[in-house]
């Protein structure tokens, strides 16, 4: 998906979160935002938000001694899901379609974000926002159907914390298609609030399958910029589910058949793109 004139501003606020983050002084924050317009102005007309948040952030952090400055937030995003992963699980066990039941989980726990866009203020809300997802456009027999006799998923995650719901949701697939071979893959790099490899080990989702990373540190899957094996896996998976707004910016309208979009919609742009209703919860085949 191209970048639209009403990203710019989302670019800017996520830059004055980082640097706040970070805890850089007021010179400082000023300093990033006059660098993110900079980028801005010099962007390729084609550029999807992916690659100009990567280009942002990577300025971000050397600006700010090169570390990870969403680094606690991940883990207090981690250990909030984890505290509640088997009563969660539990729920969707004892669901009447505990699959479809686990797909909606993993699609509200997308919600699981940073920023302005992000669409609870408390754990509390948090958590009735899991247990109530509002869907929109929600094509769970498509994707069913493509996995009865798939052989292979590649599972492209977005977010810590999120992880924990979508480590109940392949644990759902696993229990219902035994012989479907799992691949996850994690970002490359720190990025924002995006789970890496360390995320992916500390709640326990490298036991359901192959973990990989994107080779990449974009907030979503670039294939130019993404690694040969994430790539390779990518083009020979069965089915793709890719997780998070991310993800769908750099991978929609791909040439990928089998492919999915399991995410919460956090912008009026890609609501637009997607017609559906911003903050709804929504799994989406890729239009090629």
């Amino acid at each position: 998906m191209r970048t639209y004139l009403d990203c710019y501003s989302c670019f800017l606020r996520h830059g004055l979160e980082a640097s706040r983050i970070a805890g850089l002084s007021e010179a400082q924050q000023k300093r990033v935002l006059d660098e993110i317009m900079r980028v801005l102005q010099d962007m390729r007309a084609e550029a999807t938000p992916p690659e100009l948040a990567q280009v942002i952030h990577k300025r971000i952090r050397e600006m700010t001694g090169g570390g990870d400055p969403y680094k606690q937030v991940k883990e207090e995003q981690n250990r909030l899901m984890l505290s509640i992963e088997e009563s969660l699980k539990r729920e969707v066990e004892e669901a009447p379609r505990p699959l479809v039941a686990a797909l909606k989980l993993a699609g509200a726990c997308n919600a699981i974000d940073m920023g302005p866009t992000r669409t609870w203020k408390t754990s509390e809300e948090l958590i009735y926002q899991l247990r109530h997802p509002n869907l929109d456009h929600f094509e769970e027999r498509e994707l069913l159907e493509c996995l009865t006799g798939a052989r292979n998923l590649l599972y492209v995650a977005d977010n810590a914390g999120e992880i924990v719901g979508d480590k109940i949701l392949l644990s759902a697939i696993r229990r219902e298609m035994p012989s479907v071979e799992i691949t996850i893959a994690v970002r490359g790099g720190p990025i924002l609030n995006d789970a890496t490899m360390e995320d992916a080990i500390k709640v326990g989702i490298d036991k359901l399958g192959r973990i990989i990373t994107t080779g990449s540190d974009a907030p979503g899957a670039i294939l130019s910029s993404c690694s040969k094996e994430f790539t390779q896996c990518f083009q020979e998976a069965d089915v793709v589910i890719a997780k998070g707004q991310g993800n769908y910016e750099a991978l929609e309208g791909c040439e990928k058949e089998d492919l999915f979009f399991l995410l919460q919609v956090k912008c009026a742009v890609v609501a637009r793109d997607l017609d559906a209703g911003k903050g709804k919860i929504t799994l989406r085949k890729n239009r090629r």
